[in-house]
C-alpha cells in the first residue's frame, strides 16, 4: 500500500507470547486474507472482523491526522472480540485492517476421506 504525505499506515503481527507459532497439521493449508473497516469519523474508531471460519493473526490501519501532533492512540485487537481488530485516531481519521487465517484441506486430505 503506498504511503503518501498526511496518510500513515501500521501493521501489527501477532505471535505468540511463549515461543513460536505451532506448524499446521500435516496436509492443511493456510488462507491468509485481510478484511478492511470503514473510515471512522474525526476522532473515532475503525474496527474490520475476520470472517467466520478464521482467526485473527494481526492487524493495522490507515491513518489521515488532523494535524501535526495527532495520533493514533489505539491499534490492537478488541478485548471483547478476539476476531476483530481496532483503531482509534486521537483527532484525525483511521480505516483498519484485520489479518485473518484459515486452515483448509488439501486435495490429498480431501481424497483420503472420500
Amino acid at each position: 500500500m503506498p504511503v503518501r504525505k498526511g496518510l500513515a499506515a501500521g501493521l501489527l503481527l501477532i505471535t505468540p507470547a511463549l515461543g513460536p507459532a505451532a506448524a499446521p497439521a500435516a496436509g492443511a493449508a493456510e488462507t491468509t486474507t485481510v478484511v478492511t473497516g470503514p473510515w471512522s469519523g474525526p476522532g473515532g474508531w475503525s474496527t474490520a472482523t475476520c470472517p467466520e471460519g478464521s482467526h485473527l493473526t494481526g492487524g493495522g490501519y490507515a491513518f489521515r491526522p488532523a494535524g501535526s501532533g495527532d495520533a493514533v492512540l489505539v491499534n490492537a485487537p478488541n478485548p471483547d472480540d478476539p476476531s476483530t481488530w481496532a483503531v482509534r485516531a486521537g483527532h484525525g481519521t483511521v480505516q483498519a485492517y484485520a489479518a485473518c487465517e484459515t486452515e483448509t484441506e488439501t486435495e490429498t486430505e480431501i481424497e483420503t476421506k472420500a
